[in-house]
């Protein structure tokens, strides 16, 4: 087995556990939504709602929606292309149950 698949794997095993998570475009999508008349100006949120790997010629992929939108059309982009937002929920959670002290440490 290749060792970038397996960590191309575990990463999108990893992310689809916290699914779903808030993210932002990066400027080349931007581009592309606002060609498209998705967005109009400024950088909407998104939700990503799947992470998958689409192989060596696409590499990790995510399908998305826009957060403020009521419709449920979804989009699908390269993982490169969106800005995970940095203090997920569950991040923080996992991240204070690692400072906190095993229970009877001195």
């Amino acid at each position: 087995m290749d060792f970038d698949c397996a960590k191309r794997g575990s990463l999108v095993q990893n992310l689809r556990r916290a699914l779903p998570l808030s993210a932002h475009p990066r400027p080349a999508l931007i581009g592309f939504l606002r060609e498209r008349g998705v967005v109009t100006r400024g950088a909407p949120r998104l939700v990503v709602l799947d992470i998958f790997d689409a192989g060596e010629a696409c590499g990790v992929m995510c399908r998305f929606a826009l957060a403020e939108e009521s419709e449920a059309s979804s989009f699908i982009a390269p993982l490169a292309q969106v800005a995970l937002a940095r203090r997920h929920p569950a991040a923080r959670l996992r991240v204070g149950r690692q400072r906190q002290p095993p229970p009877g440490a001195p």
